[in-house]
């Protein structure tokens, strides 16, 4: 038996599932991996992830004696930087009285 053709401007329906098929099929697989993400397998995944990153990077803050030595540096680099503040001011004030001196006897 034959099937008897089809109209014009009526579409195919097996034509149109078979161009609809690479989208459908996408479209699932693109939700059976955000379900799987979403899942406690996915949890694992991203925790496996961040534990690899953390070990390779090095995670900042684990190593309490490095994070103390760290900060006393940093207190110790402070007071240098105010220390040289200081005798920078200083020797702009002796410069400026110099200065003052010079143009005074001038005068």
């Amino acid at each position: 038996m034959q099937f008897p053709p089809v109209p014009p401007g009526v579409a195919d329906i097996n034509y149109l599932i078979h161009q609809m098929s690479p989208f459908v099929g996408l479209l699932l697989m693109f939700m059976g991996v955000r379900w799987l993400l979403r899942s406690p397998v996915g949890e694992a995944l991203a925790e496996r992830i961040r534990h690899r990153s953390q070990r390779r990077w090095g995670a900042v803050g684990e190593d309490p004696q490095r994070v103390a030595a760290l900060e006393e540096q940093v207190a110790q680099l402070q007071g240098q930087v105010s220390e040289l503040a200081e005798r920078l001011d200083f020797a702009e004030r002796m410069l400026a009285e110099r200065r003052e001196r010079k143009l005074g006897a001038g005068q």
